[in-house]
C-alpha cells in the first residue's frame, strides 16, 4: 500500500475562539478562523484520513465558560447604559425581558449541535490518570521561573496558567499520539515555550508549537504537496495491478549487494508503493514520463545477525494517461 504522513493538529482554546465586534460571541457556537482555514484545506484536498484535528475537552469547556462570562458582563453593561440613556426625551424606556435567560444551557446546546458536525478527536484526561496528572502539574508549579511553562500567568484571566497546564496534560496523555508522524500544536500565546522538549522526550515524535494557522498551513502544504499534485499517480500506485508488478519485480531477487558484499535476501516488505511521483521533462514528442519512487525493506543475515536495509525502487510510467509501466524497475542498491 501507499503510506502517507500522518499528522495531528491540536488547537488551544485561544486559537478556537469566535468573536463578534472583537468580543467573545455567545449567540452561536463555532470555532474561529484558524480552525476554519485548516479544516477547509483538509477537506478540499481530501486529506481527512491523513490529517486529524484534536481539541482538548478542557479547551471546549473554557470556550463555553468564556461565552457565559461575556454574556453576564454584557447584561450588566447593557443595564448600566439603559439606565443612563433612559432620561433623554428622544429615547424610549429601555428594559430587559422579564423572562430570565439561561445562557449557560443555551451555549451547551449550541456547542453539542456544532461539535456533532465536526470530525475532531477530543483529548480528555481519564479518571485513572488524574492523580499522575496532578503530580505533574505540582512539579511544574514548584520549579524555578525558567521552567514553569505552561504555568505562566498571561492573558485576561488569572487562572490562565492552570488552564494551559490542563490543556497541555491532555495532549501529553493522549495515547494515540504514537499513531502520528507529526504533531502541530496551535496556540496564540507564548505560555508553551520550550514544552516541545518534554513532548519529544515522552513520545519520540516531531512537534511544532505555532502561533499562526498560516504557519501550520505552510507546513502541511509542504508535507502533502506531492500527493495533492499527483493524486492520480499515488492512487494508481495503490492498485492491485501496480502492487503485483512491484512484488513480481522483487520476488525474483535473491541477493543484495551492500558495501561490495553480497547477502542472501531472506524476505522483503513493500513499505510504501508511492513515496513520491515525479515528472520528467517532455521528450521531443511531448511525452511526459513519470517516475514512481517506492520504499522497500529487505531482510538478510550478516555476520550471524538478522539485519534489514531500506531500498528505494524507481518505476517509470509512460505518461499519466496510459500509465503504462516501462520495466525494469531500478533500485538504489544492487539486487540480483
Amino acid at each position: 500500500m501507499s503510506y502517507k504522513l500522518k499528522t495531528l493538529i491540536v488547537f488551544d482554546s485561544n486559537s478556537l475562539r469566535s468573536t463578534d465586534a472583537r468580543e467573545v460571541a455567545y449567540s452561536f457556537f463555532a470555532f474561529g478562523r484558524p480552525f476554519q482555514e485548516i479544516e477547509k484545506f483538509i477537506l478540499e484536498n481530501k486529506l481527512s484520513e491523513d490529517i486529524h484535528i484534536a481539541i482538548p475537552s478542557w479547551a471546549i469547556e473554557e470556550l463555553k465558560d468564556q461565552k457565559q462570562r461575556q454574556y453576564k458582563t454584557d447584561i450588566v453593561e447593557f443595564q448600566r447604559l439603559a439606565k443612563r440613556l433612559s432620561g433623554l426625551p428622544h429615547i424610549p424606556e429601555i428594559t430587559l425581558p422579564e423572562i430570565e435567560f439561561d445562557c449557560a444551557a443555551y451555549v451547551v446546546e449550541k456547542a453539542q449541535e456544532y461539535l456533532a458536525t465536526k470530525a475532531i478527536r477530543l483529548l480528555e484526561i481519564k479518571e485513572e490518570i488524574a492523580n499522575t496528572v496532578l503530580r505533574n502539574m505540582m512539579v511544574r508549579v514548584m520549579k524555578d521561573e525558567n521552567k514553569k511553562a505552561p504555568f505562566a500567568h498571561s492573558g485576561k484571566y488569572k487562572d490562565a496558567g492552570f488552564k494551559d497546564n490542563v490543556v497541555w496534560e491532555s495532549l501529553m496523555n493522549f495515547q494515540d499520539v504514537k499513531n502520528y508522524d507529526k504533531v502541530f500544536f496551535l496556540s496564540r500565546d507564548g505560555d508553551f515555550k520550550n514544552c516541545e522538549v518534554e513532548f519529544r522526550e515522552r513520545w519520540q515524535r516531531h512537534i511544532s508549537i505555532l502561533k499562526d494557522e498560516n504557519n501550520v498551513l505552510v507546513e502541511i502544504k509542504k508535507d502533502y504537496e506531492n500527493y495533492i499534485n499527483e493524486r492520480v499517480i499515488h492512487d494508481f500506485a495503490q492498485t492491485e495491478y501496480f502492487r503485483d508488478y512491484l512484488y513480481d519485480e522483487l520476488k525474483v531477487k535473491s541477493v543484495i549487494l551492500i558495501d561490495s558484499k553480497e547477502y542472501a535476501i531472506e524476505n522483503f516488505v513493500i513499505i510504501d508503493t508511492c513515496k513520491n511521483a515525479n515528472r520528467l521533462p517532455p521528450d521531443e514528442d511531448g511525452t511526459e514520463n513519470i517516475k514512481i519512487s517506492s520504499e522497500i525493506r529487505i531482510f538478510f543475515t550478516g555476520k550471524g545477525e538478522k539485519k534489514e536495509q531500506l531500498v528505494s525502487a524507481t518505476t517509470l510510467l509512460w505518461d499519466d494517461e496510459s500509465k503504462d509501466i516501462q520495466p525494469p524497475t531500478e533500485f538504489d542498491f544492487e539486487l540480483s
